[in-house]
């Protein structure tokens, strides 16, 4: 167990550490944790899993042929399947009390939100009605399930004034790379990292990304992230065909884990809340509704499939209906 706490601390900093620091990093935890007992909480329910393997399989095929991500995928695998291994129903027996019980004994074991169990449902609500509409089950469970309420947070873009102390908390021209590339693209972080230095068209500023589904599309730069790409790649001494890696040797990739962790520091530093790569998607797609570009290009941009997906990332400020007011009813 020991072990393998060590090995996933390791893993998550391996971005971050050159191949001395990882080891010192290990001989720490390693003497750290030897005084402790540990064992590992159990936080799975009972699995006894008989039936509805065979159908998640051709669920989870169609849902792949649709183009959707691994990352969806491997999410609705994980719930329908430890649901059907908890159950060990035949799909046709189960009973929307099954998925209540179910639902409640999971919420106390992992102590989970609200927002998470109705996210839950809607994936079991997607499986439970592709098998109806295929005819082997004859009702919906997940019909006598009420929608699990839970508060709503607004997700909030950054501000001019965030995003500028988050640009002078940069010490690193990689980190400023980071932050003027997330902003002006509004790229995924599962995009990002994926990115190599000859994907950038440097004469059009044009970026092929590869987005959810394997779709590719256009991302754009500005001025900002083409002047500051430009000085950190002329930085590099290393020859990863990466875009993005660690500062020390070996010069590792960057991970999900690892742009995470960058932002966050940054975030602490220049003394701005909750600054993670979502959030500079969510200020460019609002910055740039809010300047006047069509949402069906913002779309586009985004690599959003439905045009309702874009709405919920763009955020209007009572700021804007108050100028728009003024502006229509000036008269």
């Amino acid at each position: 167990m020991k072990d393998e706490i060590v090995s996933t601390v390791l893993h998550e900093m391996m971005p971050l550490l050159d191949t001395g620091q990882s080891a010192t990093l290990k001989e720490v935890l390693r003497a750290a944790l030897c005084a402790y007992d540990i064992r590992k909480k159990e936080t799975a329910l009972m699995c006894t899993d008989q039936n509805g393997q065979n159908y998640l399989q051709v669920f989870l095929e169609t849902f792949r042929q649709n183009g959707k991500s691994e990352g969806t995928i491997s999410q609705y695998r994980l719930h329908i399947g430890h649901l059907l291994a908890y159950l060990g129903k035949n799909v046709e027996d189960i009973e929307d009390d099954d998925l209540i019980d179910y639902m409640h004994k999971y919420k106390q074991l992992r102590q989970v939100s609200g927002r998470y169990l109705n996210n839950m449902r809607l994936v079991f609500n997607s499986f439970f009605r592709w098998l109806q509409r295929r005819k082997v089950i004859m009702c919906n469970p997940v019909d006598g399930l009420e929608p699990i309420k839970y508060r709503k947070t607004v997700k909030k873009p950054l501000s001019p004034e965030e995003l500028e102390k988050v640009r002078c908390a940069c010490g690193k021209e990689r980190d400023l790379a980071i932050v003027e590339f997330l902003y002006s693209s509004a790229v995924r972080v599962s995009e990002l990292i994926r990115l190599n230095r000859d994907d950038i068209c440097w004469q059009s500023d044009d970026v092929l990304v590869l987005g959810k589904g394997n779709k590719e599309r256009e991302v754009y730069l500005n001025a900002r992230a083409h002047l500051h790409l430009r000085q950190y790649l002329e930085t590099r001494t290393d020859d990863n065909s990466a875009l993005f890696v660690s500062t020390r040797a070996p010069y590792e990739r960057l991970t999900r884990a690892g742009v995470e962790y960058i932002l966050a520091r940054l975030g602490q530093a220049a003394g701005v809340d909750n600054v993670h790569p979502h959030r500079f998607r969510r200020t460019a797609a609002t910055d740039l509704l809010r300047m006047g570009m069509p949402i069906e290009q913002v779309q586009e941009l985004l690599g959003h499939v439905k045009i309702e997906t874009t709405r919920i990332y763009c955020t209007v400020t009572q700021e804007q209906v108050r100028s728009s007011h003024r502006r229509y009813m000036a008269a």
